[in-house]
């Protein structure tokens, strides 16, 4: 039974992700990427510090400067600035398509930073999970286009973050640090502020639409936190993969876009080789096979 309302927790996770990508990317037509990271920051930091509090954890903890923290808070800095900056740019389907990767890229980390032991097997489908993206990157002679490569560094980003969370002290809470990255989140829009414009007043439904954005990614992280406490990270994380489906829907309804065959050939390559390093994480873990 737990396992079940994990794997629900983590689809609504994922619906809320998506949702919030979409909100993002049309705020970011009516202002700034600045003002959009900043507006979106706001509501999140001021939710999770008062989710945090009321739990017993401490949002003013000396724990903010440990250095592990801090390197965790840049990384989710450069990621956000990525990610929204890719969504304004490049269509939808396409940076959550690129996204998919980031399981992959957590594994290849843990082989290269954690030393954690990758047999061939799964060094195969690592491979070919990183064709499947190069397939959505469509390299030409003119080169790759900034969105897809803002996309591909916001994986990245994502997968660095994972793995420091990993190694983070066990007596820092997960809303602790889910305080810390938003707040960090308000202070990289403010420096942004100079290089990207021009900085119109948002109008009352622009408002609202970042308000959106903001209240539904804090919604997919207290239910991805919550899938983490309640199942096997084996049985829910496949799950993670719903956030395309989510996205390729919305993106039909919303941006009218349709992806072409190389963007969703690229994107069943990814699923199909994380699913299997998944899997034989799983095997490797029960039998000590890999």
């Amino acid at each position: 039974m737990g396992n079940t309302r994990a794997a629900l927790l983590m689809v609504l996770s994922m619906f809320g992700f998506a949702l919030g990508d979409a909100f993002v990317k049309l705020s970011a037509g009516a202002m700034s990427i600045a003002q959009v990271l900043i507006l979106m920051s706001v509501p999140g930091m001021i939710i999770f510090a008062t989710l945090a509090q009321r739990i017993g954890q401490n949002v003013f903890s000396r724990s903010f400067f440990d250095k592990i923290v801090m390197l965790r808070n840049c990384v989710e800095a450069f990621t956000a600035m990525c990610l929204v900056s890719a969504l304004a740019l490049a269509p939808l389907s396409l940076v959550i398509s690129i996204i998919q990767a980031v399981p992959l890229f957590v594994t290849l980390g843990a082989a290269l930073i954690l030393k954690e032991k990758v047999g061939p097997r799964r060094w195969i489908a690592l491979i070919a999970g990183f064709f499947g993206v190069i397939l959505m990157l469509r390299p030409d002679a003119t080169g790759i286009s900034f969105g897809a490569c803002l996309a591909l560094l916001g994986a990245i980003g994502l997968s660095t973050r994972d793995l420091l969370t990993r190694i983070m002290p066990a007596r820092i809470g997960t809303l602790q640090m889910a305080t810390w990255g938003t707040a960090i989140l308000i202070l990289a829009g403010i420096l942004m502020l100079p290089f990207t414009g021009p900085h119109a007043m948002p109008s009352p439904s622009a408002l609202g639409i970042v308000l959106c954005a903001s209240l539904v990614n804090a919604v997919g992280y207290y239910a991805i936190t919550a899938t983490m406490r309640l199942g096997d990270v084996s049985f829910v994380t496949p799950f993670r993969y719903t956030r395309l489906v989510f996205a390729l829907i919305i993106a039909a309804l919303l941006f009218a876009e349709q992806p072409d065959t190389l963007t969703l050939l690229g994107a069943f390559i990814v699923i199909g080789s994380g699913l299997f390093v998944m899997w034989r994480e799983r095997k490797f873990s029960v039998s000590g096979n890999n």
